[in-house]
């Protein structure tokens, strides 16, 4: 299959940028001289004096990861490992910047290698997550995820789920049922089954209400007759 090699690299650049900005807050943490006598502030933390190597930080893990990804765009390997130290990056420091570059790096690594199944699903429970709240990226995902392996009903359990979310109840239904085929048996099937009762009966009455309402043009030419 071919690469999309330049789309890749312009993604690459751009969560890269991001994690840069990110970095800039805690800079003389990493090791980075201080003034001209060249106090290191991180040596604080690594013992001073103590010559052994410290252990990587997230930070120095993610930095080589994205750097390696510079010189070979197409490793998903290494894309799915910086989105992991994201995603760590974000727990521990709490900034949003952290969860969009972890999304990129997911969607990167499917785009250069659709047959991720694992990681379609990953991707979108980030975007379902409360912190990424993105309802519309996780239904475009699990789409292009049902594609590659229909045959998986959490697939469709999570597409209802964020389709009815996004108040597309038709959509639910659809998604909802064909879980229903695939797991009929599955430890959530009667929640389902329940739930798409519901959004059907809402439906229906929606719909006979909507029907039901007769335009007032067609009684008044009777009763405009009727004085005559």
């Amino acid at each position: 299959m071919l690469l999309d090699r330049k789309k890749i690299r312009k993604r690459a650049k751009w969560v890269a940028l991001i994690l840069a900005i990110v970095f800039a807050s805690s800079f003389l943490f990493m090791g980075v001289g201080y003034g001209g006598a060249g106090f290191d502030l991180s040596a604080i933390f690594r013992g001073g004096g103590d010559k052994s190597e410290a252990p990587q930080t997230n930070v120095e893990k993610l930095e080589a990861a994205l750097k390696a990804l510079e010189t070979t765009p197409g490793d998903t390997t290494k894309m799915l490992e910086a989105a992991t130290l994201c995603e760590q990056m974000y727990g521990e420091k709490g900034d949003s910047a952290y969860l969009q570059a972890a999304a990129d790096l997911m969607e990167s690594a499917i785009q250069t290698d659709p047959s991720l199944k694992d990681v379609y699903m990953r991707v979108a429970n980030l975007y379902l997550s409360k912190e990424y709240n993105n309802a519309q990226a996780a239904v475009t995902v699990l789409n292009k995820a049902t594609s590659v392996d229909p045959a998986n009903p959490d697939l469709f359990l999570k597409l209802g789920i964020a389709q009815n979310s996004l108040g597309n109840a038709a959509a639910a239904v659809m998604a909802w049922e064909k879980y229903l085929e695939l797991a009929p048996n599955a430890d959530m099937a009667d929640v389902v089954r329940e739930q798409v009762e519901k959004l059907i009966a809402t439906t229906t009455t929606t719909v006979g209400a909507t029907t039901t309402t007769t335009p007032s043009s067609t009684s008044s030419p009777t009763a405009s007759t009727t004085g005559d």
